[in-house]
């Protein structure tokens, strides 16, 4: 049963260092504790593979791929990777800096919509840490508010975090995983991009900023924009529709929130912002005093210990899907 996935694992001293501790939470594909390391005696947080995906190919190449990115992308923005390794099974595990605080998703579920001046700082934060990815050769490709973290410091700043790198594109990725990976859906269906949802391979910045443009949507009406009656109708409908305009399903908001997204969102790539550092000059001058309104959300967040990404995340094939 999931519930009971990998609990063999509690209390296991991981390369006599990282002690684990009880576990966080069960996702799709990987199982998340708590953990001490015993040198600093600091918390951390073990990442590995659920049982039955001990062995995937795939998905070991993927927790490898997350290691890479934290090491290779200088950004305080993206969760340290302090160690990987292996287990005694010969699976993979990673160790991450532990994370309290609150992901936008269940920040949507505890309050509802956002304030849109709100959504467009945490928003710029989010590009910013985009655009040091992109600029490393790396496509985040699940952008969702589940993998967006807000933290406040001990003086009252916001910190914002970028979660779960797993199914990132890189331009470092050889042919072979290229060809693989056509014609198959990787990311969260609601959030995808049009190109994505037709299953190309070779996306690149644009993808993450229509995804982040779909998570701006949500924040500010408090709905996905896309809605389908099974996966296959909702990647259709990403592909062949415009988004619904967020000005006429909010008549007293402020139409410049509406033409950002507008434009992050366009279903052809060349008509989007051309990278995650234009869409967040154009975020700018939404924010504000961006000191105040970053204080202001920090001031509402609450503290607890992160899953680090354990919302379902697919990985689906179009010949079964038949996307059209």
């Amino acid at each position: 049963m999931a519930d009971a996935d990998r609990r063999e694992l509690e209390g296991v001293v991981l390369d006599d260092r990282f002690r684990l501790g009880r576990v966080l939470g069960i996702g799709g594909t990987s199982v998340v504790f708590e953990a001490q390391d015993l040198r600093s005696s600091s918390p951390v947080v073990v990442k590995v593979l659920r049982n039955m995906f001990a062995f995937n190919v795939e998905l070991i190449r993927r927790m490898r791929r997350e290691a890479e990115v934290a090491r290779r992308v200088a950004h305080p923005g993206i969760v340290p990777v302090f160690e990987d390794g292996m287990l005694d099974d010969g699976s993979p595990y990673l160790v991450l800096e532990r994370l309290d605080g609150e992901c936008c998703a269940r920040r949507l579920r505890r309050l509802g919509p956002m304030e849109p001046r709100h959504v467009a700082a945490i928003a710029l934060r989010a590009a910013a840490i985009l655009h040091a990815a992109h600029g490393r050769g790396y496509v985040h490709r699940d952008m969702k508010p589940e993998h967006i973290v807000l933290s406040s410091t001990s003086d009252g700043r916001l910190d914002v975090r970028i979660l779960d790198f797993g199914v990132c594109a890189s331009d470092r990725a050889p042919e072979a995983e290229k060809k693989a990976e056509r014609g198959r859906v990787y990311g969260t269906p609601a959030y995808v991009s049009p190109e994505q949802a037709r299953g190309k391979p070779d996306v690149d910045a644009r993808a993450d900023i229509f995804s982040l443009g779909t998570t701006m949507f949500e924040m500010i009406a408090g709905r996905v924009p896309f809605v389908g009656s099974n996966v296959a109708n909702l990647l259709r409908r990403i592909i062949r529709e415009d988004p619904p305009r967020l000005g006429l399903l909010l008549p007293d908001l402020d139409l410049r929130y509406d033409a950002v997204v507008v434009r992050a969102m366009a279903r052809a790539p060349e008509e989007r912002f051309t990278s995650a550092r234009s869409f967040a000059r154009a975020l700018l001058p939404l924010v504000g005093d961006r000191r105040e309104t970053e204080r202001e959300i920090a001031a509402t967040v609450q503290h607890r210990p992160q899953r680090q990404d354990l919302m379902p995340t697919v990985r689906g094939d179009l010949t079964r899907l038949a996307v059209a």
